[in-house]
């Protein structure tokens, strides 16, 4: 027969389940390093928004891996924090008011990317849109008329063996 697997909240909710969970310093290390690196992705965040709000907008790639990191980092933290949200602990760390600031930044760099997004896009159209109108897009006969392109709508082949 194999044994069940053992889990850290299956083994506190069997000593004690009226009581609220115990907070071990392996929960109270993930709280701090969880904190810290919320506070971390925010500076970045921070960085990123002034330099574009400045116009360097190389800054944009320079922090794109850093930013990446750091943010795959709390998405695989996210499971151990989230049994501890309403914890005494995490309320004296002041984790709810962290993610509300992290929050905030994210949709306000998400907005910037975006908006910078749409203008990168309709310059690529305008700039297409010169060239064509400049270039003669193709080669031309003597009489004016674009060769290869078809006139007069599709054509119909038929063939016998």
């Amino acid at each position: 027969m194999i044994p069940r697997k053992k889990f850290r909240f299956g083994e506190r909710e069997a000593v004690n389940p009226a009581a609220p969970i115990a907070l071990t310093n392996e929960d109270a290390q993930n709280l701090d390093a969880y904190v810290g690196k919320i506070k971390e992705t925010v500076t970045i965040l921070r960085r990123e928004i002034d330099a574009i709000k400045a116009g360097e907008l190389e800054v944009v790639g320079q922090v794109y891996e850093e930013k990446s990191k750091v943010l795959k980092w709390l998405e695989l933290r996210t499971p151990l924090i989230e049994p501890f949200l309403h914890h005494e602990a995490a309320s004296n760390l002041g984790i709810k008011e962290h993610l509300a600031v992290l929050k905030k930044n994210i949709e306000e760099d998400d907005a910037l990317l975006s908006r910078m997004t749409v203008a990168a896009r309709t310059v690529l159209r305008e700039v297409e849109k010169i060239t064509n109108r400049n270039g003669l897009s193709g080669v031309y006969g003597k009489s004016g008329h674009k060769r290869g392109a078809a006139t007069g709508g599709a054509v119909n082949l038929d063939q016998e063996l």
